[in-house]
């Protein structure tokens, strides 16, 4: 009997120590389909908000030191959760991760709750170039660099200088761009790791050209993706830089296919779309797997999901 009731004691401890840790910011069972852009997945057993870097090593000091396991939620794009819901702790930066602070003529300091969007269009419409590849991408700041994010023949490593966070032990960290490992959607940084804030070095140039570059990269996104539906942006990554995904997958005959309440976009094939909000985990994984086996046997492709999937 002890044997049963003790796991339970651990873990009320365990809640009220996190409760303590982040002044009761903690909520239980809460909808992940109400935290991603997907608008897909079960209960999360406890949603953390943080509102300071010291409250965010506290808390991941706690949890790393009880074997938690942990994830990490930015804007809740690129992302599918599973139906039956998350066990353990998703951990979110809050609104205090929100700042844009210049600490010199052309750099930024971005905290990493950010929203991507809205910095490019700020910096632009301010005459500072060097994001407007960005116009459109609905990430946070912190989400985008650590999976180095990119549109328009531009990518977050182009413009960054250094990164600073918090790794799963509670230790900050910070690296410089040149300190880590970049590569196509990759950033290099360690699996856990929370971007606290980011350091971007901009060029000042003619702020009408500026912005207006940004407005045609943001309306070519519009008129060429289903921004207005729910959805997780882009499924795979391309095969090349020569080799978009949405054009094989096109190729292989797969706009408007569907699973359930999940689809394939008519607009732009590598976005599946959840368009009446009725589509589960299990119908877009199993439109996912049909993308790729058909793929594979038409055109003899082999597509790597860009998507995050957290079951």
């Amino acid at each position: 009997m002890e044997n049963n009731t003790e796991p339970l004691r651990c873990e009320e401890k365990l809640v009220e120590a996190v409760h303590m840790a982040v002044k009761g910011r903690v909520r239980e069972g809460v909808s992940a389909s109400g935290v991603t852009t997907l608008c897909i997945g079960g209960p999360i057993q406890y949603l953390v908000t943080v509102e300071s870097v010291e409250e965010l090593q506290a808390l991941l000091r706690l949890l790393s030191s009880e074997g938690q396991r942990v994830h990490v939620l930015g804007h809740g794009s690129n992302l599918l959760v599973a139906d039956i819901g998350l066990s353990g702790w998703v951990v979110r930066l809050g609104s205090a991760f929100k700042s844009v602070e210049s600490s010199a003529e052309g750099i930024l300091v971005v905290a990493g709750a950010t929203p991507l969007m809205s910095l490019a269009r700020k910096v632009s419409d301010s005459g500072f170039s060097g994001l407007e590849f960005a116009a459109g991408i609905p990430a946070s700041v912190g989400g985008a660099v650590f999976m180095n994010a990119g549109a328009h023949k531009g990518e977050m490593a182009d413009r960054l200088v250094s990164v600073t966070g918090v790794l799963p032990d509670g230790k900050l960290a910070t690296w410089r761009r040149d300190d880590l490992a970049w590569g196509y959607r990759s950033s290099g940084l360690p699996v856990g790791f929370v971007v606290t804030s980011a350091r971007f070095r901009l060029a000042p140039g003619d702020r009408t050209e500026i912005s207006r570059r940004c407005t045609e990269n943001l309306n070519y996104r519009r008129s060429t993706q289903p921004l207005t539906l729910p959805s997780a942006g882009s499924v795979f990554k391309n095969p090349s830089p020569d080799v978009p995904a949405g054009r094989v997958l096109e190729n292989a005959g797969l706009k408007g296919a569907s699973i359930g309440g999940a689809l394939v976009s008519s607009m732009h094939a590598n976005w599946i779309v959840n368009p009446e909000k009725k589509a589960t985990e299990s119908d877009v994984s199993r439109l996912i797997e049909m993308c790729q086996r058909q793929v594979r046997d038409r055109l003899g492709v082999c597509l790597e999901p860009e998507i995050k999937m957290w079951r």
